[in-house]
């Protein structure tokens, strides 16, 4: 064996151990491998590496791989380096590394390219991009594209597209396709596809629970959406605290479960949580919740606010 020979088989173990220890989850473990192999000039364990730092949200370090990749003549690399820089909302150069993929045969760059023309608030454009991609059979794209007719009130074409997608076996479209019906019809005949869909897609979990409240059956309800808060899922505390209000008048969990979904992210929680401390004769503590609600934008929460100030 030459000395080149050797060279490239270590490089070669570098990394089938990098992505071995990837699989498992051990992304610093990797990282460190694909570092020692990329240093003797792999562009393959510059790719992986970055897809190592992407994951430890080491966001700037992977931009770095990833272009080390692209230069290197991986080309699957300018793919991963868009959605990095999407990561890092720079979208004018998500969308110029996106147009490098697709310019190279990559069909999966037309979702990230949309979404970076979306946020440059080129939204024609970006449904252009979406549909493209879906037309040639990305589910990602799909999905997107799917979103983007819902938001635009295309709802008979959004179903379409999010339908090819779960019958692309994407487990995500088929919970969303079941929360979508759900929405428009309450039909209890789509619990099974709730159940299913929830473990993927927490606001299937809610519409489930929604399902299991309107059938009679409270103590499930009850217990799936605290299977979602032990996750914390920023869609089931809302639901939570208003379950446990209403069916088991458990004033002191429902606060609690509230101003979890504050900390979460939930913004509406603050209404919900003004209104009971507002039952409970709490005014000052209600007002500061309604106006954090009506600062993050939640109209009820404004409105419930200015009834409050005009009664004093």
């Amino acid at each position: 064996m030459t000395g080149d020979d050797a060279l490239e088989a270590a490089i070669d173990d570098l990394v089938h151990r990098g992505c071995d220890l990837a699989d498992a989850g051990d992304h610093a473990g990797a990282a460190a491998l694909f570092r020692r192999a990329a240093e003797q000039g792999s562009a393959l364990a510059w790719f992986n590496l970055g897809n190592s730092l992407r994951a430890l949200h080491r966001w700037e370090d992977a931009v770095r791989a990833h272009e080390q990749a692209a230069a290197g003549g991986e080309v699957d690399a300018w793919l991963n380096l868009a959605l990095v820089l999407l990561d890092l909302h720079r979208w004018p150069e998500a969308e110029r590394a996106a147009r490098r993929a697709i310019a190279l045969g990559d069909t999966a760059g037309w979702g990230p390219l949309g979404s970076a023309l979306e946020e440059q608030g080129r939204r024609g454009e970006a449904v252009a991009a979406f549909r493209l991609g879906a037309e040639r059979g990305d589910l990602a794209a799909a999905v997107q594209l799917a979103w983007a007719l819902h938001e635009d009130g295309e709802d008979t074409a959004a179903q379409a597209w999010m339908r090819r997608a779960a019958e692309g076996g994407d487990a995500q479209a088929r919970a969303v396709l079941a929360c979508w019906r759900w929405d428009a019809t309450t039909d209890a005949a789509l619990e099974d596809e709730l159940r299913a869909g929830a473990e993927v897609y927490p606001p299937a979990r809610v519409d489930l629970a929604h399902l299991l409240r309107a059938t009679g059956r409270v103590e499930e309800a009850r217990s799936t959406l605290e299977a979602g808060a032990l996750r914390n899922e920023e869609d089931t505390w809302l639901p939570l605290g208003n379950l446990l209000l209403d069916e088991f008048q458990h004033e002191v969990a429902a606060a609690a479960a509230y101003r979890a979904g504050i900390a979460a992210g939930d913004l509406h929680c603050h209404h919900n949580l003004g209104v009971l401390l507002l039952a409970q004769g709490d005014v000052d503590g209600a007002v500061e919740q309604l106006l954090l609600g009506a600062e993050g934008g939640d109209e009820l929460a404004a409105r419930v606010l200015r009834e409050v100030l005009e009664e004093e």
